[in-house]
């Protein structure tokens, strides 16, 4: 996802707006009038976009007291069905922090450490050929750790490149009714791609590694990993229409999900997340899930520290910890000096759940296009532009 890029050539069209315009953009605006100014952009951004059918919105703050939720759009493109703020949705890699977070009660209570090796629980069938570098077998030096943060040095069976055969997600739109099972898509990595490196050595986004977290954590939990979430996330929070999709099962009644033309949300491949990113959710959930993360009722402050200690660069201006992506908004451009940062997950179908918390603010979004990766950023920034301009006094 070439995020930054995108969001560094949608910036620089301020530039030449002019000082006098961007005062005028600035001023402050009432409650209602940021209220309406936000649905319309987000009515225009739907009805103009080819890959859109709907466009979701949470933005909660604390600080301010706004708490306001949008839906425009539609089901889906076949739909005359009006999109709900409580509609469920595919929430793709927002499901990577959840998987993290287990890994962090884990560590909490002294089941495993982040520097555990991962062959402690995975046997040599699983792992054969995944970490293979230059003719050497890696697999025994791998950690948790480096799996949560994506350093292993294993290849990504959903974005990255194939030495053979086609990728995955041109195999997802050939054929939308096939069911994934974990283990193929492992298999997938190791019969078709290359490691990218010895572990540690470098940073690399990898929906592989978080497959191989899901199985760890079945081997230590001893139960399904959709039961997994289900104890330890899902029930003590109250998030009663989050559930992970099972292999098996064809998904729930959601919005659309769109890889070109092709809607994914009814369809069996769409289990290709699991443990990467497999949770259906609704905004309502995903902010019961991110404020208790922020209020120190999943972990301990020290290992939820650990997760936001954001080492690796996935980009300029955009950085990694354990299972949570990192803006400085600075960093992407002199322009947005002032917008504070924000972290959380991010998904690739435009799905996000981010805290600003230097502003106690909570911005929670559902897209739901392959489309809409990088462009789901934009749009955050271009309402944080609306939404700061909130007079709070």
């Amino acid at each position: 996802m070439r995020i930054a890029l995108r969001i560094l050539a949608g910036v620089v069209l301020l530039a030449v707006i002019g000082y006098g315009v961007l005062v005028y953009l600035t001023r402050p605006l009432s409650k209602e009038a940021v209220t309406e100014k936000i649905e319309k952009r987000l009515t225009k951004l739907v009805e103009k976009s080819e890959s859109l059918s709907s466009a979701l919105l949470t933005i909660h703050s604390k600080q301010t007291g706004y708490s306001e939720q949008f839906a425009v759009g539609t089901k889906n493109r076949r739909s005359m069905e009006s999109a709900r703020v409580d509609s469920p949705y595919h929430s793709a890699s927002v499901g990577k922090t959840m998987n993290a977070v287990v890994y962090g009660m884990l560590v909490d209570e002294g089941k495993i450490g982040y520097d555990d090796k991962i062959t402690e629980w995975l046997g040599v069938d699983i792992l054969k050929g995944l970490f293979v570098v230059d003719g050497a077998d890696y697999a025994d030096q791998v950690t948790m750790r480096q799996l949560l943060s994506h350093t292993s040095g294993v290849g990504d069976y959903f974005e990255g490149p194939v030495r053979q055969g086609k990728p995955m997600l041109d195999l997802i739109v050939q054929n939308p009714e096939h069911s994934f099972e974990p283990e193929e898509l492992i298999a997938f990595t190791r019969d078709n791609q290359e490691a990218v490196g010895k572990p540690g050595q470098q940073f690399y986004y990898s929906d592989t590694g978080y497959v191989l977290l899901g199985l760890i954590l079945e081997a230590i939990e001893r139960k399904p990993y959709a039961q997994i979430l289900q104890d330890r996330i899902f029930m003590p929070l109250g998030m009663k229409d989050s559930y992970l999709m099972s292999v098996q099962d064809k998904p729930g009644d959601i919005l659309a999900v769109y890889a070109g033309d092709v809607d994914l949300s009814d369809q069996k491949a769409l289990s290709v997340d699991w443990a990467g990113g497999g949770v259906v959710t609704t905004m309502s959930d995903l902010l019961s899930f991110m404020m208790a993360l922020e209020d120190g009722a999943l972990l301990s402050d020290g290992v939820y520290s650990q997760m936001k200690d954001f080492a690796h660069r996935y980009e300029k201006g955009i950085y990694y910890g354990m299972g949570l992506m990192h803006f400085d908004f600075s960093e992407l451009s002199f322009l947005l000096g002032s917008m504070s940062d924000v972290y959380g997950g991010v998904g690739a179908t435009g799905t996000f759940v981010l805290v600003d918390p230097r502003k106690e603010t909570y911005y929670i979004a559902n897209f739901g296009s392959l489309d809409f990766a990088e462009k789901s950023i934009e749009e955050l920034i271009r309402i944080r532009m609306i939404y700061d301009r909130l007079d709070v006094e």
